[in-house]
């Protein structure tokens, strides 16, 4: 008799541990976090207004390094890389290419680089009206060219191993805005 009451309770109490964990943390949860939840898309927009910017030298090589704020006070960066034919200035300073992600190394203690971008918006000038300047996104699986100006991009979800960048074959463009939409 004993023994059968034992089993029972131990039966019993197995199915109760069972429901308790699917009740508690329900479909696609575990342990009150969810699992495979939607990330939550943000974005940033670098101006003249909000944009700091530094010269960093690294491993021989110049770069700007160009800072803002994101509305949860986080510091996050974007680089501008130097050579001898500039396509891009932005707050007065002239680059080749504008990367995305933490090229060399240079944001390193001046701010953090987009764990995910999903789109970017950039506005931009030609100081050559008359023939059109084609600037053109890149990372590694993601091509656009001939990016208009303010208008919204959405990409798939590219990451900094996949260099995301800005470049120009021709000519040269002065930033006003770039917006980056982020998830994280």
């Amino acid at each position: 008799m004993k023994k059968n009451i034992i089993i029972a309770s131990l039966a019993v109490l197995a199915s109760a541990a069972v429901l308790t964990t699917f009740a508690l943390g329900g479909a696609g949860k575990l342990g009150g976090v969810q699992v495979h939840a939607d990330p939550v898309e943000y974005s940033v927009t670098f101006d003249e207004s909000n944009t700091s910017s530094e010269v960093v030298d690294a491993y021989g090589e110049k770069f700007i390094v160009f800072t803002t704020t994101t509305d949860n006070g986080n510091k996050v960066g974007v680089v501008g890389c130097y050579n001898d034919e500039a396509s891009f200035t932005f707050k007065g300073a002239p680059f080749a290419e504008l990367s995305l992600w933490n090229i060399e190394d240079v944001l390193e203690g001046r701010a953090y680089e987009f764990s995910t971008i999903t789109g970017f918006a950039i506005s931009y000038s030609s100081e050559e009206p008359e023939e059109p300047v084609a600037v053109n996104f890149e990372s590694m699986d993601e091509r656009i060219y001939s990016v208009k100006s303010g208008e919204e991009y959405k990409v798939p979800s590219i990451t900094p191993f996949e260099g995301p960048s800005f470049m120009i074959m021709e000519g040269i463009v002065t930033i006003t805005s770039l917006t980056i939409m982020y998830s994280c």
